[in-house]
């Protein structure tokens, strides 16, 4: 009986050993899932991220050139406003010169 209480109890440590290896293993095992998945979201996230960031860079760019084209557009249309007004005022300016020019050299 004593040998049967002693097979019985080394059978169980046995069975115990190979529990806690076996739970080691899943526990590895699962680790390595965790980080392989970690890995595999934190990639994501970044390929999200750049994607977020170049739409923006694009929205960003566009708004720029649509900004930038109505500042030219602008710009030509009063540098034309300012030509066309000298323009006008070319023939005063030109008889206002004339007019000094005349009277120095007779006051002279």
């Amino acid at each position: 009986m004593f040998v049967e209480e002693l097979s019985k109890i080394k059978e169980c440590e046995d069975r115990a050993d190979q529990v806690q290896r076996d739970a080691r293993t899943e526990a590895r095992k699962r680790i390595e899932d965790a980080e392989a998945e970690a890995g595999r979201i934190a990639e994501e996230a970044q390929t999200k991220a750049k994607d977020i960031y170049d739409a923006f860079m694009k929205e960003g760019q566009e708004e720029s050139d649509r900004k930038y084209a109505a500042a030219m557009k602008q710009a030509e249309t009063d540098s034309t406003r300012l030509v066309e007004a000298a323009k006008r005022n070319e023939e005063k300016a030109i008889g206002l010169i004339v007019e000094r020019i005349v009277s120095t050299s007779v006051n002279r």
